[in-house]
């Protein structure tokens, strides 16, 4: 037997009911009780006007209220953890974040990739 803890806590809007709080009125993933604890609009499934929905943003680690904080179009998360620093290129180390073009042709932060595995293949022409 277990405990389930909800990662959001249920605050419906003035004057409804909690059963209209577990819904997901614009269907985009986000139930309306946990959209409104987000500060994304219930109604609205992209609530930024970026072109993603608020959970397909939510799923990649972007943030739904950011109209610039976008998902990345080939799908890899926005795992950077935001309080990284560059400590060197020994092992060990925390490398620097540099950018880099991925295969859909998009500038992709290393540091996004932070605590996953990836295989990183690189090329130079001269």
């Amino acid at each position: 037997m277990g405990l389930l803890i909800s990662l959001f806590a249920c605050t419906s809007p003035p004057g409804a009911d909690s059963a209209a709080c577990g819904g997901d009125l614009d269907a985009d993933g986000v139930e309306d009780c946990a959209e409104l604890d987000l500060g994304t609009d219930p109604e609205l499934a992209d609530t930024d006007g970026d072109g993603q929905d608020d959970g397909q943003e939510l799923d990649c680690g972007a943030d739904p209220v950011d109209v610039d904080d976008q998902c990345y179009a080939c799908g890899w998360g926005h795992d950077d953890p935001g309080d990284l620093d560059s400590t060197g290129s020994a092992e060990g180390d925390v490398i620097a974040n540099f950018e880099m073009i991925d295969q859909c042709g998009e500038a992709v932060e290393l540091w996004d990739f932070t605590g996953e595995y990836y295989v990183l293949f690189m090329t130079a022409a001269w």
